[in-house]
């Protein structure tokens, strides 16, 4: 019987952790919300605001950003490595990042680029054009 109580512990904890992932997975993804957008039921994209929404997507389009600084007159554009999911500040981290002023004059590039704005001081471009020629994304 001891072995019996042992065995159902050890199924409920490798089942528990097993389910969490499946929770986590699925509330990163929002599959739910997805569920019912496809069934036409609500056009709501769950709890947070867009900004998580749209970074957490898995569309090729949100995977590469034009930054627009207009107090600096600067574009910052590049690769979305990480995001925040804070509400106080929204910060991006740019791979293979390349900045350029308003004229469209190419200023510098680094390898990573830290982003960190209040929500009311962001503009933000997908320049990504699906193409026949493959998925790479080019400015418009």
């Amino acid at each position: 019987m001891n072995g019996s109580l042992t065995d159902e512990i050890v199924v409920a904890i490798a089942l528990s952790l097993l389910m969490a992932i499946a929770w986590i997975y699925a509330e990163t993804y929002k599959l739910f919300w997805r569920l019912l957008q496809w069934l036409k039921a609500t056009k709501r994209y769950g709890d947070e605001d867009v900004w998580d929404f749209t970074f957490n997507a898995t569309d090729a389009a949100v995977e590469y950003v034009n930054f627009r600084d207009f107090a600096n007159r600067i574009v910052y554009s590049g690769w979305v490595q990480s995001f925040s999911e804070t509400g106080r500040l929204r910060e991006l981290v740019l791979r293979e990042a390349e900045i350029y002023d308003f004229d469209g004059r190419k200023l510098f590039a680094m390898p990573l680029g830290y982003l960190a704005r209040t929500p009311e001081n962001i503009h933000i471009e997908f320049p990504f054009k699906a193409s026949s020629l493959g998925d790479e994304p080019h400015d418009q």
